[in-house]
């Protein structure tokens, strides 16, 4: 649309608007409709007609948003007049720029023009190791880490668009990389922990906190602090001998807080330790958790506790957890998530309805602090652009609790310029066969069935028949849906020609097992020379498509990664060609791989168990 914007009696908000209307697609044109700003003191207010349009907001946050509304409304060609004031104190999306992808600069920018459209008042970017560090070379090298002018450039264009950056690092674990230098392996306890015996481990979290400092404004910093299940345990113990896990907690919190305050920080962690402290299987979800003296002592009374539930669609749960959290302390916050971390496909049905079912209780239990993560486990091939439709429902639900799919479809195209169902049916593309019905469940097929290496198979007992035609016509739709001349369009050739690989590579194991078992000499012959050399073609054009995605969001290093996985899958077919014709020529009497037994994965989880597994355990049985 066009519109005519009066910035006569404003300050200093052209420069967002303008930024907002490139991204949108919109113009600010004399014949335009008129709009004209005003201030209040809550909320916004947006109200007009075919005639003229006023935006009166209290805030930044509430100006873009006032903007999202107006591309919603004006367009309807009838007077409106809607109010909204948000729920939270803050909300925000996590992004994952730890797991190789390490989103460019300009995309964060976009990300946090979207955002701000649907609702969000803050962004947190997780780095583990992905920053630099004045006197740490060693720290985030080669791995694509922000620079100092970076993060502040980020932080001043974010204060355009009312948008808080929360620094969200780790603190204690998930530091696996920075150990693979020999510079920080004495600093190592075991796994990808800290040992937080050493002083000197606090020499290198002060220089964490103070880099945060110099890039941002806020008051507000996430620690980390979670999943350090064998804290204490290696070369900790070597040191100081066995101490109660409350303890050492307790002792290392006390003095990451005291540099927090000397930086002028407010901090936040992930509260699973606490709580595993006080199960018996070490479960986070354990309903009869029981906290300890020594437990709740542990907990310092400074630190916001971040609850997080990424996969429940059960109320209760989240009821009985956020109620357990304010036995630890009287400061708690949620995160659920936008599940992008099952590989290429994200699970945005499954999420959005584990998302109304958090929101619900986050706004009955009197949560004011909600942040959204969008992890990228083990290798980031999801494109964080692409779970968005999640992002939306919590957005809506901050302004006006609205989570219908009517309302988010009309929020998420003013947001995103794109059809919100088609988003929600990405997660089509995992509908495999008997697989998890739509929304309820995230396993995720694709992943296995295009990495399953084609002769060892150690997935292919939870292959099914059928597969192949199943993907096929997932390209088909895609292809369909694919909208015209958007800039998302490359999301979906990726979906697409995914789609297209594994319309001859799901099945590929079974049909190789089933053809060798039976002798048939005819059909291993028609595999070698039609299906194997076509599924190569298709896999050559599905690299080079997700390159251009990786590329056109992502810092280059951590790529690599993705060229060893896709090239190691070519290679792999290449060797499947070569085995089969020995075998087929007479030069070798057997094939080792076919001659062993397909098993299930998980005999108490049966064929639909959770499938998500890490590369790794995917492509071979053997050491990596």
């Amino acid at each position: 649309m066009r519109f005519s914007f009066d910035f006569t009696n404003t300050s200093g908000i052209e420069f967002p608007v303008l930024e907002i209307l490139k991204e949108t697609g919109h113009t600010n044109e004399e014949c335009g409709l008129p709009v004209a700003f005003s201030t209040q003191e809550k909320g916004v207010r947006v109200m007009g007609d075919a005639s003229g349009v006023t935006i009166s907001y209290s805030d930044r946050s509430a100006l873009i948003r006032g903007l999202s509304l107006l591309f919603r409304y004006a367009k309807k060609d009838e007077a409106f007049d809607v109010y909204e004031e948000p729920y939270f104190d803050t909300l925000s999306p996590m992004i994952d720029d730890s797991r190789n992808a390490v989103m460019k600069p300009e995309k964060v920018k976009q990300m946090i023009r979207i955002i701000a459209l649907m609702g969000f008042n803050a962004m947190q970017l997780y780095t583990e190791d992905t920053y630099e560090i004045e006197g740490e070379p060693y720290f985030g090298h080669l791995r694509g880490a922000y620079t100092p002018e970076e993060l502040k450039d980020i932080n001043t264009y974010a204060k355009e668009f009312g948008m808080e950056m929360i620094p969200c690092i780790q603190t204690l674990a998930h530091l696996g990389n920075i150990f693979k230098w020999n510079a920080y392996r004495p600093l190592n306890d075991c796994d990808d922990i800290l040992n937080t015996s050493d002083d000197r481990i606090y020499d290198l979290i002060d220089k964490m906190i103070a880099t945060q400092r110099a890039a941002f404004d806020t008051d507000k910093i996430n620690l980390g602090m979670d999943e350090a299940h064998m804290l204490g345990r290696g070369r900790y113990k070597d040191m100081v001998g066995n101490e109660p896990l409350e303890k050492i907690m307790r002792t290392h919190l006390d003095k990451v807080i005291t540099i927090c305050t000397k930086y002028g920080f407010k901090p936040r962690m992930w509260s699973d330790m606490f709580f595993k402290m006080g199960t018996k299987n070490n479960d986070y979800y354990d309903p009869d958790c029981n906290f300890t003296d020594e437990i709740r002592a542990s907990v310092p009374e400074e630190v916001t506790l971040i609850y997080w539930d990424y996969y429940s669609q059960d109320r209760a749960r989240y009821d009985r957890m956020i109620t357990n959290h304010f036995e630890l302390s009287n400061r708690v916050a949620f995160a659920g998530g936008a599940s992008c971390w099952y590989g290429v496909v994200p699970f945005n049905q499954y999420s959005l309805n584990a998302a109304r079912v958090a929101m619900a209780s986050a706004r009955a239990n009197g949560m004011r602090e909600v942040y959204v993560t969008m992890w990228g486990d083990n290798g980031a091939a999801c494109s964080q652009f692409a779970a968005s439709p999640t992002l939306i429902c919590y957005g809506e639900n901050n302004w006006n609790g609205r989570t219908d799919d009517e309302n988010l479809a009309e929020a998420f195209e003013a947001a995103m310029g794109c059809n919100f169902r088609s988003f929600t049916d990405f997660e089509k593309i995992e509908l495999v066969g008997d697989r998890a019905p739509y929304g309820v469940e995230s396993t995720g097929p694709h992943r296995f069935m295009l990495f399953s290496d084609p002769l060892q198979g150690k997935y292919d007992f939870h292959a099914c028949k059928g597969a192949n035609a199943h993907f096929a016509k997932e390209k088909e739709r895609l292809m369909a849906e694919k909208p015209a001349d958007n800039k998302f369009g490359y999301l979906y050739d990726t979906f697409i020609t995914l789609c297209d690989v594994l319309s001859t590579k799901a099945e590929l194991g079974l049909q190789l097992k089933e053809a060798y078992d039976a002798g048939d000499r005819a059909e291993l012959k028609r595999i070698i020379d039609e299906v194997i050399p076509v599924t190569i073609d298709k896999l050559i054009v599905f690299h080079r498509t997700f390159r251009k995605q990786w590329y056109t969001e992502n810092k280059a290093l951590g790529f690599e990664v993705q060229d060893i996985r896709l090239g190691g899958l070519r290679a792999r077919l290449e060797e499947t060609v070569i085995r089969m014709q020995e075998y087929l020529d007479g030069e070798v009497d057997a094939i080792e791989e076919l001659e062993a037994p397909r098993l299930v994965i998980d005999p108490n989880a049966g064929v639909n168990s959770y499938f998500a597994a890490n590369w790794q355990a995917i492509v071979t049985a053997n050491t990596l």
